[in-house]
């Protein structure tokens, strides 16, 4: 994670995992818990519920490293880096060349359904994309030739 100090304008949602140890929360983190819906971002449920903004910042903190909170969707953690869309253009271009016009729709539901969006979408989640976008190519030879490319794009970043 980034620099603690940044977490004031990370927006936070509830974890969609189970939780696996008992949890003990103090009345503060009860506070902020009640605020997170996905849309506000620390600095803003601090400041409507009252909290010192460094408060709030260190009890979001403590619950995602207990993984009761997690990034929403469109926020990204400070200190992590994003793609542009000319990456996506590439990614778009040598996906057409393996399997066609489909290409387009194909990026932008794989994006999509890692609840990442092409404004916004986080370098290290890259891998994950192109794994993802590699599944649709049937030819296996396609596909391979496919992650090659875009395992040297993803080095010039």
């Amino acid at each position: 994670m980034g620099s603690i100090a940044n977490l004031s304008q990370v927006i936070f949602k509830m974890s969609s995992g189970d939780l696996a140890n008992e949890v003990n929360l103090k009345p503060e983190a009860w506070r902020i818990l009640t605020q997170i819906n996905g849309a506000r971002t620390v600095a803003d449920i601090a400041k409507n519920i009252g909290m010192d903004e460094n408060t709030a910042i260190n009890v979001a903190d403590s619950l995602f490293k207990a993984h009761i909170l997690e990034v929403a969707p469109g926020s990204v953690m400070p200190g992590s880096e994003t793609v542009d869309a000319p990456f996506f253009d590439s990614v778009t271009k040598e996906l057409a060349r393996a399997m066609g016009p489909l290409a387009s729709i194909i990026v932008e539901d794989e994006i999509s359904a890692l609840g990442e969006s092409m404004d916004n979408f986080p370098r290290d989640r890259l891998a994950d994309l192109i794994e993802a976008v590699s599944e649709s190519i049937k030819d296996n030879t396609k596909r391979v030739n496919f992650q090659r490319v875009m395992l040297e794009a993803i080095r010039k970043l």
